[in-house]
């Protein structure tokens, strides 16, 4: 297996093998507009790299509505309860 890492910009995203990013691919990404993305994960191919990168995304995705929701929820709790008295 090997580990792969994610560059991405305003138009997409490219996926390699964190061994074949050396200094100068990463400089050449740089002047191309390219961030690396804090995400690396260990997979047998560049699609199933792709694929946990997705599952995770949309794990992160559901957290983050899972807590707005009860953030609303205790907001319009809280405001009900303010425009009651």
């Amino acid at each position: 297996m090997s580990i792969y890492v994610f560059y991405y910009n305003e138009s997409g995203a490219r996926v390699f093998t964190k061994s074949s990013v050396n200094d100068e691919a990463k400089e050449l990404l740089k002047r191309k507009g390219y961030k690396k993305h804090f995400f690396e994960v260990e997979a047998e191919s560049a699609k199933e790299a792709i694929a946990k990168m997705k599952s995770n995304n949309d794990e992160y995705l559901n957290e983050l509505k899972d807590y707005s929701d009860s953030l609303l929820f205790v907001g319009l709790v809280g405001g009900g309860h303010f425009f009651k008295k």
